[in-house]
């Protein structure tokens, strides 16, 4: 019993952190994904972009001892625009970020590891 209180605790903690570190709105999105990203953050993640109108897929994913490892993944805002990325090998400096922010020509939407900060 005690190690499911811990589990559920630690995952609580673990999605509260996610949530504090990321931004979703129709026109503003900084999330991050890294070595650390748990596949509840992933369906988070998906949800809360879903519910903004911004499409989330993602796929070949692989986690080893709880480290994400593979993911390619595609995001697609409501005027149709679409991004896709693909990483084969994370490691601890790995950061994978969605990121869309500014509106218009200033617009910036990014999906991958060289985004701008």
């Amino acid at each position: 019993m005690k190690t499911g209180i811990v589990t559920i605790s630690l995952m609580l903690v673990s999605l509260a952190t996610w949530a504090q570190s990321s931004v979703i709105t129709p026109n503003s999105v900084d999330l991050h994904i890294d070595q650390e990203t748990s596949r509840d953050q992933l369906a988070e993640m998906q949800q809360s972009l879903q519910a903004v109108g911004i499409g989330f897929r993602y796929d070949l994913v692989s986690w080893e001892e709880n480290a994400l490892q593979s993911i390619r993944m595609a995001v697609r805002l409501a005027d149709g625009t679409m991004e896709t990325t693909e990483v084969e090998s994370f490691n601890e400096e790995t950061d994978l970020r969605i990121l869309l922010s500014g509106e218009g020509e200033a617009r910036i939407f990014c999906v991958g590891v060289a985004c701008p900060d």
